[in-house]
């Protein structure tokens, strides 16, 4: 990945190596697996490109801007962001194979409606995976605490540390994502197995056999006519005339 940039007793390492597996190659994954290695990449893509800006000024002798554009707050920015895509992901993930399940089995729209994830397993679901990065929170700062806009000399320890707590962050959610998505899927082949009862069709079929078997009687003059009958039964025997 290069060199440091050096500049007037300023170093900023570079990012690569910081990185460490977040910069691993996009794995032979399923569709959820593909999907995240996409936020893992956006999320290296936009620090990177931050880092491109803080060289830009450091070239420039710019200090302040440097440290502007590779501040903590630009990681956490960019940390929120993978949270909240993979939240989205996960939930977008669940419905969709609820709903192909629904499908393969011919469930009621009502039953799939109630196991469909709704906002607060959402809104739940996207907090715990940014619990995922207090650590990360920590280290940044600690980096602001200690001066990191103001001292440059500061940086490259500040970095390394951010660095190292946004990979294991990373890990922490890919993890539960991937724990997330696999319970879904177990509810989604239960409800692609779902067969409707046939209690409920048994019985109405002896209803309506029992109430044909009593309809033939009546019209055949084996049992009296009911008052709410009659006018049927008459048309039903001028028929036979």
């Amino acid at each position: 990945m290069g060199t440091a940039l050096s500049m007037a007793g300023t170093e900023l390492p570079e990012l690569g190596p910081l990185f460490g597996r977040l910069l691993a190659p996009p794995g032979e994954h399923d569709r959820p697996g593909a999907r995240l290695d996409a936020v893992r990449v956006e999320l290296v893509s936009v620090l990177f490109d931050a880092a491109g800006r803080a060289r830009e000024s450091l070239a420039r002798g710019d200090h302040r801007a440097a440290g502007i554009a590779l501040a903590p707050a630009v990681w956490l920015t960019a940390w929120e962001r993978a949270v909240a895509e993979t939240a989205g992901l996960v939930v977008a993930e669940a419905e969709a194979r609820l709903r192909q399940a629904a499908l393969r089995s011919r469930s009621p729209a009502r039953r799939l409606h109630a196991l469909l994830p709704d906002p607060e397993y959402s809104r739940v679901l996207q907090a715990r995976l940014a619990a995922a990065g207090s650590e990360l929170e920590l280290a940044a700062e600690a980096a602001v605490a200690e001066g990191m806009h103001s001292h440059p000399d500061a940086w490259p320890a500040a970095l390394r540390r951010i660095g190292g707590e946004l990979e294991a962050a990373w890990e922490r959610v890919s993890q539960e994502a991937r724990s997330e998505l696999a319970a879904w899927e177990l509810r989604a082949r239960a409800l692609a197995a779902w067969r409707r009862p046939l209690r409920p069709v048994l019985l109405g079929a002896v209803l309506l056999l029992a109430a044909a078997i009593w309809l033939g009687l009546v019209l055949g003059g084996y049992l009296a006519v009911p008052g709410w009958l009659r006018p049927f039964a008459d048309w039903a025997w001028s028929l036979r005339l």
